[in-house]
């Protein structure tokens, strides 16, 4: 049975109009689908991005709250120290002090004064009495220069503990400044992680609201391209009768050309024509090439 092209090229033509506006319309909202899941993704992308700087911001944090607790320690140290130091200081001081309790002479008038007594010892006729009581002064003074001799020892080692008090303090505020400078930046550190971290849970609720549209939208473009299926599906089957049907009208031709050609060379071969190698070949295949 012949079909009617003429009808069925106005069926597919009406069926194509009917699907445009469809097939416009769903990849309309495929791009909306689309473009929402780009925004998702880059939300989600920003998302790795600060917590991939959180993390490195809290490694640095970390390193720089290491440093102030080894910086504690060194600091504590040195207040340690200062205060054992400060403590013998004060030591000597009131050793110092007991000693000097009793003002002296400077040392080299009593040096003078010794050699002042033993000269006269060694010089005068003394009676026994007087010569035991000058030894006695002499004694005396004797105790008066060891005295002072201590005291000078006490005092240079009060004097060296106070320069090494001195370049504690000075170690320890050093210590101290740092521990300020780090601690500050730590802070600062801290803070920015803060604030970064504030940004995530809105980026995460914007890149949900993105996914949750473009799963709509594109449930949207689903149902439309449902719509879509059946009028593919008689295009398709209309195209695939129309070229069935030219197919075998072109099987038809070439037969009947083929008969045609069958039937020239015959008659030629009959009229002892000379064929065509065409001719002949056909002739072959029927086997009639002896006819």
């Amino acid at each position: 049975m012949t079909i009617d092209r003429k009808a069925v090229r106005e069926k597919i033509n009406e069926l194509n109009n009917e699907l445009a506006p469809l097939k416009e319309q769903r990849n309309k909202l495929r791009g909306e689908a689309q473009q929402w899941k780009e925004k998702r993704d880059e939300h989600r992308e920003q998302i790795k991005e600060l917590r991939t700087e959180i993390a490195n911001l809290k490694q640095q944090r970390n390193e720089i709250n290491q440093k102030v607790k080894d910086l504690k320690i060194i600091r504590d140290h040195l207040v340690q120290e200062r205060k054992e130091k400060l403590a013998k200081v004060l030591e000597f001081k009131q050793k110092l002090a007991s000693i000097k309790k009793n003002p002296s002479k400077a040392i080299q008038a009593v040096q003078n004064e010794i050699e002042n007594l033993e000269w006269k010892i060694q010089t005068s006729s003394l009676t026994l009495p007087q010569e035991k009581r000058l030894v006695e002064q002499i004694a005396e003074l004797r105790k008066q220069i060891a005295s002072y001799k201590q005291a000078q020892a006490v005092h240079n080692e009060i004097n060296l503990l106070q320069q090494d008090l001195r370049s504690l303090r000075t170690k320890e505020k050093e210590q101290h400044r740092q521990i300020v400078q780090y601690a500050e930046q730590s802070k600062k550190i801290h803070q920015t992680m803060i604030e970064k971290g504030t940004g995530i849970p809105k980026l995460k609720t914007e890149a949900e609201e993105c996914h949750q549209k473009s799963l709509q939208i594109r449930r949207q473009a689903q149902k439309l391209h449902k719509q879509c299926i059946p009028l593919f599906m008689q295009i398709r089957a209309l195209l695939t009768q129309v070229k069935s049907e030219e197919a075998k009208k072109k099987t038809q031709r070439e037969m009947e050309l083929r008969q045609e050609l069958e039937k020239k060379a015959l008659e030629k071969m009959k009229r002892g024509d000379k064929l065509t190698w065409e001719e002949f070949k056909i002739l072959v295949e029927k086997g009639l090439s002896e006819a």
